[in-house]
């Protein structure tokens, strides 16, 4: 493999010379000399550079596409002769929404593990878009997110799962002494949701709108575990999937109330580049997914708006 197409590439999805050399361990003078080398090869410019920015040429964008083709191919072409060695360890990247990877993903790597011990996951956690981003630009192999608006980026969908979202609060939070809830209760509560990017905050706003309420105080944090603490600690309600705080409830830490006139489910997906090339171990990582089954899922408490508060 010629490595100035993976300095290229680095550079072009980087748009930074010296974020380029940081990644790969050289110095921005040599990063400058193989992008020159490789201009000068293929006789076209490939970036215009300012001293603001790197970006990419209409040329440069079309060789762009191309080296991420061979780079992909060439990944393959190194995995498939690891297969002739099963003795040998395969690597592959995940990437997960941080519910799913908290949640759901050590399960599922421990199964997948115990099929198949020589291919060797590396895991990053981020929130939905993110992770999306990263399987468009091809810097992760495989995804999981959580709702899957991304229309935008050049990636495939499919769905792994569904569940129930509930309101999440403490055991002697209000919302469970009642026999009904109206809206302005859950509109003058302080609710503790996920940031912005998220799959989770999603579904959250779609849930705000079905009830059409405007909550006076929202806090948001990073972390479905950090929420599930402030919960527990009386600090607000939430709004969360019910695997979730499966183990809370069983702890009697936290209740989720379902709202029947409002049922809410949230989706969970994988998703792959639109490349047709895959490696070897996403194939096998993809038909294991397709064959896995969630676990039990946690009984709730039930509840419906009163109509007198619509």
């Amino acid at each position: 493999m010629d490595h100035k197409l993976e300095i290229f590439v680095t550079t072009a999805e980087q748009k930074s010379f010296t974020r380029a050399a940081e990644l790969l361990h050289m110095t921005p003078s040599a990063i400058s000399l193989s992008i020159k080398a490789l201009e000068s090869k293929l006789d076209t410019r490939l970036f215009d550079r300012t001293n603001k920015y790197v970006q990419l040429t209409q040329a440069g964008s079309i060789v762009y596409t191309h080296a991420k083709e061979i780079l992909m191919q060439y990944n393959d072409l190194a995995q498939s002769l690891l297969d002739l060695a099963p003795e040998r360890n395969i690597p592959i990247s995940i990437g997960a929404a941080y519910t799913f990877g908290e949640y759901f993903l050590p399960g599922i790597l421990y199964a997948f593990s115990k099929k198949h011990p020589n291919i060797l996951p590396n895991i990053t956690i981020q929130n939905s878009k993110a992770i999306a981003e990263q399987i468009h630009r091809q810097e992760l192999d495989i995804g999981f997110i959580v709702e899957a608006d991304v229309a935008e980026f050049d990636v495939d969908v499919n769905l792994f799962s569904e569940e129930m979202m509930l309101i999440v609060a403490r055991p002697d939070h209000p919302i469970n002494k009642n026999s009904s809830i109206d809206k302005n209760m859950l509109a003058s509560e302080t609710w503790i949701v996920r940031e912005e990017g998220s799959g989770t905050r999603d579904i959250t706003n779609k849930f705000f709108a079905q009830l059409g309420i405007v909550p006076k105080r929202i806090m948001s944090f990073g972390s479905s575990q950090t929420i599930k603490e402030s919960v527990a600690l009386g600090l607000g309600i939430s709004y969360l999937s019910e695997s979730v705080i499966k183990s809370d409830v069983q702890a009697g830490t936290l209740k989720g109330v379902s709202l029947s006139d409002y049922p809410n489910e949230t989706s969970f997906h994988y998703i792959t580049h639109q490349s047709k090339f895959h490696s070897q171990a996403v194939q096998i990582f993809k038909e294991f997914l397709d064959s896995y089954v969630l676990g039990e899922k946690v009984s709730v408490h039930s509840k419906r708006i009163a109509r007198n508060g619509e």
